[in-house]
């Protein structure tokens, strides 16, 4: 249920909805139901237009874009953090990846959107898909579902195993109208050796990739082919942006510093995930891949018993090395690691084997680490089945059984980190303890929003005490209910966590009154930073 306020502006001359979050979100996600930071969201109903806004809002930020222009504060404050990258719209939400062929036994668009409910109590926001192509000349269903969804046959075609167009075009449009997103895996480098532009154009390919045929980026026709597919998939089915696969590898980091100016012409507020790890591929993409950090958590802390400080040593170096608010991508598995495959070699496939059964310890982690969150279909039930993507071997599909201890632990993340400020935008403070070869606690805060993250990173309990100055105020621990200050002595079990939010207190009187003469100016910035702080407005306020 969406509480909705009404208006207009002269931008947008329909329906102006300003979007509380569900009720069904935990107050204390985003510290306490009247507190400051709540994600707001702004639609037109003449053209799809959406812009999401935060606490501190763009009236705060433009104010302290002047007075550092002028030299007036310091660059860094205390609490403050730069923005995130991406669109406005991306800003905190999780992101969930979906093998479409393999969602469950019958597969397909229909099934994804038949479970949007679903997704929505899990608080996802990006739904990533893996390519959605043709992936072998031979169009029988068997073949599409056991063919290797990286090989396209068809840049422009749908997976007749996955559905048709129409299909695909009904699910992005039913996400959009449930407040989620939708950007596609998109696989440039390479291609089926059966695919239909090859076939009349065999000049197109040039070497291998992969053992496949590689596209042939010096050839301007399949160039310009090539960015034209990427447009098509924005006009005809008005996807948010793309994923693309292997980023990193020549010539696709020169051809997309070309291509994603040219997509945004198309739809300006794309998102444009790299499937590579390095500085150097910001800013033109939004977010690229954790895999330094993520090769510390599987292989040193978990295999070989490394310390948990490795994790803040990479943090450090990621804050030093890349651009202000370049997102990084947190997550634990995806169709390549699912199947044991990681840049840094061999892993098991399975994710209890692969964190030894510290999963959810590691799922805090990346929930609340500075960047964006990923997690793969199934990881909310600790699904144990490989879902091969496939190498031309036998398939399977996602048995979704019921497993509450993981859907909740998955579904409370997914609240904290969409709607605390503190989670998404914050800055990050590393607090050291008396352990800090099994403790890993931080403290993330942007404004008046702050979240401590307590884990212990080992398989055995761990007592130890925190040494740093800890932040005052009453906090919520978000898994137990427990309230109060927080407390310096650390006790868990192995694989133990805590996350804690502090209670913002709400507003008084002379901002509510400084709300009401914002409603009276149509100064709708100043309006967002008190909109959602409190509890009295009701529906169809007018604005």
């Amino acid at each position: 249920m969406v509480n909705v306020l009404t208006g207009s502006n002269s931008e947008c001359p329909g329906r102006i909805e300003w979007r509380k979050p569900a009720q069904d979100s935990p107050s204390w996600a985003f510290g306490g139901k009247e507190a400051a930071g709540m994600k707001t969201e702004m639609s037109c109903s003449q053209e799809r237009k959406r812009v999401t806004m935060s606490n501190p809002c763009q009236f705060f930020r433009q104010t302290a874009a002047v007075l550092l222009a002028f030299g007036l504060v310091a660059s860094v404050l205390p609490g403050f953090a730069a923005e995130p990258a991406g669109p406005e719209w991306s800003w905190g939400l999780p992101i969930y990846q979906i093998a479409t062929r393999y969602y469950n036994e019958t597969g397909g668009f229909k099934e994804i959107e038949k479970d949007i409910p679903r997704l929505k109590s899990l608080h996802v926001g990006i739904i990533y898909l893996m390519p959605v192509h043709p992936c072998s000349d031979d169009m029988s269903r068997d073949a599409q579902m056991r063919g290797n969804n990286y090989q396209t046959a068809d840049f422009q075609g749908v997976n007749p195993a996955m559905g048709s167009l129409q299909d695909y075009k009904d699910l992005v449009r039913a996400l959009h109208a449930n407040g989620m997103y939708v950007i596609q895996d998109f696989v440039p480098r390479h291609m089926h050796p059966g695919n239909n532009m090859l076939k009349l154009h065999p000049d197109w390919a040039k070497g291998q990739s992969w053992g496949l045929p590689a596209w042939n980026y010096d050839n301007p026709e399949a160039k310009q082919y090539m960015l034209e597919s990427l447009k098509y998939w924005i006009r005809e089915v008005d996807i948010d942006g793309y994923r693309i696969d292997v980023a990193g590898m020549d010539p696709l980091p020169k051809v997309f510093k070309e291509f994603i100016p040219e997509l945004k012409k198309v739809k300006p507020d794309i998102f444009m995930l790299a499937e590579a790890d390095g500085p150097q591929f910001h800013p033109h993409y939004d977010m690229t891949y954790d895999w330094h950090n993520l090769k510390t958590l599987i292989v040193e802390i978990v295999q070989q018993g490394g310390s948990a400080s490795r994790i803040d040593e990479n943090i450090r170096m990621e804050l030093a090395k890349y651009p202000d608010g370049a997102l990084r991508m947190r997550h634990l598995d995806n169709h390549d690691l699912n199947v044991g495959m990681a840049p840094f070699g061999k892993i098991p496939g399975n994710m209890d084997e692969r964190f030894k059964g510290g999963q959810k310890a590691f799922a805090v982690l990346a929930a609340t680490l500075p960047g964006k969150w990923m997690y793969f279909m199934g990881n909310e039930i600790n699904n144990p089945r490989r879902i091969p993507h496939a190498w031309g071997k036998d398939y399977d599909w996602i048995r979704w059984e019921e497993n509450p201890e993981f859907t909740k632990l998955y579904s409370t993340l997914g609240a904290v980190h969409r709607y605390n400020p503190a989670v998404w935008g914050g800055s990050y403070r590393y607090l050291n303890t008396t352990r800090n070869d099994h403790l890993f606690v931080m403290e993330r805060k942007k404004g008046d929003n702050v979240v401590v993250v307590v884990l212990n990173l080992s398989a055995s309990q761990t007592v130890g005490t925190i040494s740093d100055a800890l932040p005052e105020g009453n906090f919520t621990e978000a898994f137990t209910n427990g309230t109060g200050p927080l407390s310096r002595d650390v006790d868990l079990p192995g694989w133990g966590y805590r996350v804690y939010v502090k209670d913002t207190p709400p507003l008084g009187p002379a901002a509510k009154s400084s709300m009401t003469s914002s409603i009276a100016r149509n100064d709708h910035a100043t309006l967002l930073s008190y909109l959602f702080a409190t509890t009295d407005l009701q529906p169809g306020v007018p604005l």
